[in-house]
Parts: structure tokens; C-alpha cells; sequence
């Protein structure tokens, strides 16, 4: 198949791959922000392992963040 130059001519759905599942194309992407703490553009994401169970909690405000999850590692020990 050839495809033509022009953008507008182009077959834009014979181009690209159906998207196969609409849950991960639409799932926010965490970045790494510090230990444990990540971010997404719009919140911040802590998680902590505690006794064999992940504690996940969201904030938009960092130092909250940062509050928590020395808050939970100092409970367990590890701070």
C-alpha cells in the first residue's frame, strides 16, 4: 500500500492499529516525583507497602504527600 504525501488523503484508521483496550489508553501515567511518591500532571500519588498491603492515597498538594508518606514509614519503622 501506498500512502500519498498529503496528510488530508492519508487513510488515518489503515495507518494506525485499532486500540484494543480503552481502559489503558485511558489510564493517567504516573511519574516518579521522590520514594514512593509519584505524580501525574494533576495529583500527587503516594504508596507505601505496609504489613503486606499496598496504601495508595491521592492529593494534589506535594508537601501533603511528603506528610503522608513519612507519617506511614515512620509508623512501620522505616524512617
Amino acid at each position: 500500500m501506498e500512502v500519498p504525501k498529503d496528510p488530508s488523503q492519508r487513510p488515518i484508521m489503515k495507518l494506525y492499529p485499532k486500540r484494543r483496550s480503552l481502559r489503558k489508553s485511558l489510564a493517567p501515567t504516573y511519574y516518579p516525583v521522590d520514594h514512593h511518591i509519584y505524580y501525574d500532571g494533576n495529583s500527587f500519588r503516594v504508596r507505601v507497602r505496609v504489613d503486606g498491603k499496598t496504601i495508595s492515597w491521592n492529593t494534589p498538594d506535594k508537601h501533603k504527600a511528603v506528610k503522608f508518606r513519612d507519617r506511614q514509614l515512620k509508623r512501620v519503622g522505616r524512617v
